[in-house]
């Protein structure tokens, strides 16, 4: 079978992953020791040289659909060799200095009169071997790593015949006598001499079975050295995940000779069902030379059978490796936060109380949620009010305004399993709530309690409230016998990472988050958003929700029923939603001014898809942004 055939199978995407692999590793049997050769004339390293061929095969797999001519593909590939080259030398030219050549020997002392020819022997070739221009050492590489014909090379370079021949010719003529040598110094060292190139090149992927869990426990937590509860909690979080409510896939690269396992990959759906989470576990050195890529592209068409809108990946800040990988491959950074802790143990509870007094001697006194719930029938507006305050004026907070209040919607919070209201603590002056802070259940770590939302009103800033509020969570937990307290916050947090500092939080390690939308996403003028921005409401169906359409910071957004969701353009008139598998269409006049609009508004459960007409109103209504 021609190279050209190998080509057209890999590259068709009609062909199954299997077949697609085993038509790619074709390629790389018949084009290993031409990349390798490439790179060595280039570099000088041999082991330097397989690791760019590697990494120039796992390009070309990846951008294999871009090979508008199969009959290019030897020129093409010779290109992506010489970029990774180019990237590994950051544009500087390496001076060409090959490694000891292999020269046989008797195996007993040869005696020091053959050690003195035995190194000028070696001066010369290497002599001769610096002296060759670029061109010529880089032809004669070629020729002979592995018997390639000129004809092979001159497709491989993109230049005559003649010219080969001329080059080759002139490096013969100033090697001489040790071109026997340079060519079995090559030929020792080419990726053909065993099928190790290879195998590490198409690693396979199948699924995960319950034997492969030690050794991806013993991966994970020799990525995780630091932490070894947080380690225990994410292999938890893996075995008990719920696959009978949510998709999850889960697969392993093995070396086909060994079987030895090289890498971990699995999605898992969240609670937002278009949403996924993405995880790859591999040995840095492992993961950019085909691992990471078998991983990725088999969980990449299982995102698409899902109908996944988004997949996003949260790691340790320190796995660089990975995040260049997956940024490579489209992902890009959405969030990072520093990872605060607090032994409790070893937290002053006595300190609590005193502040807490002082507090009461300005008129502000501390209750719970628990408490303010019995005794306040507008408990959950105020509560709300307040924290929508809050979070504008938080640094890190999203760039439009939150929703108007929807008592089912903050109900539907305060009562998840993970609130506790004992431990949800309110600062309040008289009866209005100036400040907020508490400990939750929500992802802690075993034995531990994660820091909730804190903050104080502006206007009643260094007044100790901050303070006293975080200081009752960390007593509650002392009480309740909980160890540690776990706190995220962004960098831009500087007020509340002082005060974590202050009370005695330690970073501990930082997360970074990357995502992937798997819809495309144009570029739309947000001068278009002013002919959507309304109110709209489907009169026939539900005519008691009203959804509202703003053009913020060049974003379009819709908000209804406590909701708000940003809108992302497919077209000029057609968007998504990432929160759920939401859709919308504008029906615009001729001046671009939305009549109506159709929500696509598919059940969580069955994904059945439920239209909702809603035409635009104007008689008696005003946004409450320009209240």
């Amino acid at each position: 079978m021609s190279y050209l055939d190998s080509i057209a199978r890999a590259s068709d995407k009609g062909n199954t992953l299997p077949v697609r692999h085993e038509a790619f590793a074709e390629l790389v049997h018949r084009f290993q020791d031409m990349a390798f050769a490439c790179a060595y004339a280039v570099l000088g390293d041999a082991y330097l040289a397989e690791d760019v061929a590697q990494e120039a095969f796992v390009s070309a797999w990846q951008n294999l659909d871009q090979l508008r001519e199969p009959r290019a593909f030897p020129g093409w590939f010779k290109r992506i060799v010489l970029s990774q080259c180019n990237r590994l030398t950051r544009g500087k030219r390496l001076q060409f200095v090959p490694l000891e050549m292999a020269v046989n020997e008797a195996a007993n002392d040869p005696g020091p009169q053959a050690v003195v020819e035995k190194q000028q022997r070696l001066k010369r070739i290497l002599s001769a071997i610096r002296a060759l221009s670029d061109n010529e050492r880089l032809v004669t590489t070629l020729f002979y790593v592995n018997g390639y014909t000129q004809a092979d090379i001159s497709e491989f370079l993109e230049v005559p015949v003649s010219t080969v021949n001329k080059r080759l010719y002139t490096s013969r003529q100033q090697l001489k006598e040790s071109v026997h040598v340079f060519k079995e110094n090559l030929q020792i060292r080419r990726p053909s001499r065993n099928d190790e190139f290879v195998e590490r090149v198409a690693a396979s992927t199948r699924p995960l079975v319950s034997e492969d869990w030690q050794t991806i426990k013993t991966m994970a937590l020799a990525r995780e050295h630091k932490d070894a509860s947080g380690h225990d909690l994410w292999m938890r979080r893996r075995q008990n995940f719920d696959e009978t409510r949510f998709v999850r896939t889960q697969y392993v690269v093995e070396d086909p000779g060994s079987g030895q396992i090289l890498g971990f990959g699995s999605i898992e759906q969240s609670i937002y069902l278009p949403k996924y989470r993405l995880f790859i576990i591999s040995d840095p050195c492992r993961l950019g030379v085909g691992v990471g890529d078998v991983l990725l592209e088999r969980l990449m068409i299982d995102l698409k059978d899902a109908g996944a809108v988004t997949v996003s990946c949260r790691e340790y800040s320190s796995q660089k490796e990975l995040f260049e990988f997956l940024t490579k491959r489209g992902f890009t950074e959405v969030d990072r936060v520093l990872d605060l802790r607090l032994d409790v143990t070893r937290f002053d509870v006595s300190s609590v109380r005193p502040v807490v007094e002082k507090l009461k001697e300005r008129g502000i006194t501390i209750s719970t949620l628990a408490e303010e719930r019995s005794r306040d029938a507008r408990c959950i507006e105020k509560l709300y009010e307040l924290t929508s305050a809050l979070q504008a004026d938080d640094p890190a907070h999203l760039p439009f305004a939150l929703p108007a209040y929807n008592q089912r919607e903050t109900r539907l919070w305060l009562d998840m399993p993970y609130v506790l209201p004992d431990a949800y603590f309110i600062a309040k002056f008289g009866d209005r709530y100036v400040g907020v802070s508490g400990v939750n259940l929500f992802e802690a770590l075993p034995g531990g309690l994660t820091q909730s939302f804190t903050g104080v009103r502006s206007d009643f800033r260094r007044q100790g409230i901050g303070t006293a509020l975080a200081s009752l969570a960390i007593e509650y937990a002392a009480e309740h016998d909980y160890k540690i307290i776990q706190s995220f916050n962004r960098p831009v947090q500087s007020s509340i990472g002082a005060l974590n500092t202050r009370l005695g939080f330690k970073v501990f390690s930082g997360y970074v988050t990357v995502e992937k939308c798997l819809k495309e996403v144009i570029a739309v003028n947000a001068r278009v958003y002013d002919g959507y921005a309304g109110h709209y409401r489907d009169d026939e169906q539900r005519p008691d929700l009203e959804m509202i359409v703003r053009n913020e910071e060049s974003r379009l957004t819709v908000e209804c029923a406590g909701q708000k969701v940003e809108l992302f353009p497919t077209s000029e008139t057609e968007f998504f939603v990432k929160q759920f598998y939401g859709e919308a269409r504008f029906v615009c006049d001729a001046d671009g001014r939305a009549s109506s609009v159709d929500f696509v508004m598919p059940d969580y459960n069955t994904r059945q898809r439920a239209v909702q007409h809603a035409k635009r109103i104007e008689h008696n209504v005003r946004d409450r942004d320009s209240e």
